[in-house]
C-alpha cells in the first residue's frame, strides 16, 4: 500500500504537468493560467470557510470520537489547501474534494472505518 501511495505521489506532478500542457494547447496559455489562478482563489475561499466551520465544531466537541473526527477534518482541509496551492487540474480536483464539506465528511468516515478495521485493539482485564 505504501508503495502505491509513493508511486502516486511521484507520478502526480508529471501527470498534472502533462494535463496542463494539453489544456494550454487546446484553449491557450493565458486561459489555462487564468483557470489555475481561478481555482487557487476559489480554493482559498473554501479553505477559509471550511476551516472556520471545523474550528467551531472542535470548540464544542464533547466526546473523544468527535474531537478526533474534527482533527482529521482539519488535517484534510490543510492537505486540500496545499493541493489547491499547487498548479494543476488533478491536484485542484483532489484538493476541492478534501476541502468541500460533504465530500470531506464522507472521506473522513471511510478513513475512520478503515482505521477501526486495522486497529484490533482489545483490552482484557483479569481479577485476582
Amino acid at each position: 500500500m505504501l508503495l502505491y501511495i509513493t508511486i502516486l505521489l511521484l507520478a502526480l506532478p508529471f501527470v498534472d504537468l502533462y494535463l496542463l500542457i494539453k489544456v494550454a494547447g487546446r484553449i491557450g496559455f493565458i486561459e489555462t493560467l487564468g483557470l489555475v489562478f481561478l481555482t487557487g482563489i476559489l480554493g482559498a475561499f473554501f479553505v477559509k470557510r471550511e476551516a472556520k466551520t471545523v474550528w467551531r465544531k472542535l470548540g464544542v466537541s464533547v466526546t473523544a470520537n468527535e474531537v478526533s473526527r474534527n482533527v482529521l477534518e482539519g488535517a484534510m482541509i490543510v492537505l486540500g489547501g496545499l493541493m489547491l496551492l499547487s498548479p494543476g487540474f488533478i491536484t485542484d480536483a483532489l484538493g476541492f474534494l478534501l476541502v468541500i464539506g460533504w465530500t470531506r465528511i464522507r472521506i473522513v468516515l471511510k478513513l475512520e472505518e478503515k482505521l477501526k478495521e486495522k486497529s484490533n485493539f482489545k483490552v482484557q482485564v483479569q481479577q485476582f
